[in-house]
């Protein structure tokens, strides 16, 4: 009978397992893309400026030769005048109410109750 040596065990154990070096250089290769993605600018953090955007809204037009057509569930929002400017504010009884403005931060204005005085063509 043959017997092992110890040296079989040592030269086991110093073999490099490639699975093992596959896994660590997938995770370093997921890292340097992280900052190579993040340096060209296409990883893009939130500022503290955009964080104070709470939801985006756009214009349904109501002349005649546009179909308009209206979700009938509840946006959850209503609108109000204070100052002369138009806000909103949820309906779930929170106080957090913002104003409403168009795409360069100026406040849509509004005179008396809204929707009494649309102009006629």
């Amino acid at each position: 009978m043959t017997e092992q040596t110890p040296d079989s065990k040592v030269d086991n154990e110093t073999e490099s397992d490639p699975g093992k070096w596959a896994f660590v250089g997938f995770i370093a290769g997921v890292i340097v893309t992280v900052f190579a993605l993040q340096y060209y600018g296409y990883v893009v953090f939130p500022k503290k400026e955009d964080r104070a955007i709470v939801e985006e809204f756009k214009l349904l037009s109501l002349a005649p030769e546009y179909d308009v057509k209206v979700s009938p569930k509840s946006s959850g929002k209503e609108a109000f005048c204070q100052a002369g400017y138009l806000l909103l504010r949820p309906q779930n009884g929170k106080e957090l109410a913002g104003i409403l403005v168009d795409e360069k931060n100026r406040g849509i204005e509004c005179h008396g109750p809204v929707g009494t005085d649309i102009p006629e063509e």
